[in-house]
């Protein structure tokens, strides 16, 4: 009787990592083929619902910062964990077969691949024309405002490259990584946290007085959850590019000048690519000195990069794939 139930324990646990395997392979084709919802994506609704939590909640930046972080921890809370708990409610109560629906709608939800690669190709193909008028160059300048936070308006070609490949490599991990990492930890459930915690940072993770302390929980959460899936990605930029440049990079000082995720992560793509990132950039109408990211004696961003990162990304998800399905 002993060993029946440990063979029933056994066989349960590697029949739910199979499973786990089918719902990725779902939702990653799901994500290629239909892309991101534009107008009722999920985190629309939540955006919402996390002004209402920081509109009640959020004290006057006068008020001492131990009690904003401490209001910033339970506003994180009131915003997070009902969807969680709701979430883990809703499989408690549904059959396994429902179960796994769910589980690839709240994958596919969070998952960025495609909307990451379509941002991408939209500044890549104004800028890849032969000859680059000014015309298609402020189309790629456009184009790469919408993922950067920085002053595209004046950006030369080779500017508009380096922003585009930065956010796509960044991106990568944010969005496709870190996401499918929580769901082989912790199934959809984890995926939400994930990407709630994520999106929250998006949101009021800035050091400007309005957030420096209120936002200071959301950053650290977020900093804490991508800390493990980007070192992952770091390794697998190596292996689907330069080696011996990828791992070098991200070793580098340089490479935590931005965050403890961000900055090894795009040090390693541009060391995979064999080219110079970081460096000066404008921002809020002053220029900005930044340290090099990946290999010094690499190119200067081209256009030809930009589609080279996105490759990059593509067979970094392959990858991932092959591995967890040799896993299970």
């Amino acid at each position: 009787m002993i060993l029946f139930n440990v063979d029933t324990v056994v066989n349960g646990f590697f029949g739910e990592f199979a499973q786990a395997g089918w719902i990725l392979v779902a939702a990653l084709v799901l994500d290629r083929l239909l892309g991101e919802p534009k107008s009722w994506h999920p985190l629309i609704w939540f955006g919402r619902w996390v002004d209402l939590c920081r509109r009640q909640l959020q004290l006057p930046t006068d008020v001492t910062p131990v009690r904003q972080r401490m209001v910033g921890v339970l506003a994180w809370l009131f915003a997070v964990v009902p969807w969680v708990t709701l979430l883990l409610a809703l499989f408690w109560c549904l059959p396994n077969w429902l179960d796994s629906l769910v589980s690839v709608l709240v994958l596919y939800f969070a998952i960025g691949w495609q909307s990451l690669r379509e941002h991408a190709l939209a500044i890549y193909q104004p800028l890849s024309a032969t000859p680059l008028t000014e015309e298609k160059l402020d189309q790629a300048r456009v184009a790469v405002s919408y993922i950067v936070s920085r002053d595209t308006q004046h950006l030369d070609d080779s500017a508009v490259a380096k922003a585009g490949i930065e956010s796509v490599l960044e991106n990568g991990s944010d969005a496709i990584f870190a996401p499918i990492f929580w769901f082989v930890l912790l199934g959809a459930p984890g995926v939400l946290l994930y990407r709630l915690a994520n999106t929250l940072d998006a949101m009021w993770g800035y050091k400007t007085t309005e957030f420096l302390h209120f936002g200071w929980c959301a950053a650290r959460i977020d900093d804490v959850l991508n800390y493990v899936p980007a070192r992952l990605v770091v390794y697998t930029y190596a292996a689907c590019g330069r080696w011996k440049s990828a791992i070098c990079s991200a070793k580098q000082p340089s490479a935590r000048w931005k965050s403890p995720n961000a900055g090894p992560v795009m040090a390693a793509g541009a060391g995979a690519l064999g080219i110079q990132l970081g460096g000066e950039a404008p921002y809020f109408g002053k220029m900005e000195t930044r340290p090099i990211l990946g290999n010094v004696n690499g190119d200067m961003p081209k256009p030809k990069h930009l589609k080279e990162a996105i490759l990059l990304v593509d067979k970094s998800v392959y990858l991932w794939g092959a591995l967890i399905w040799l896993l299970i």
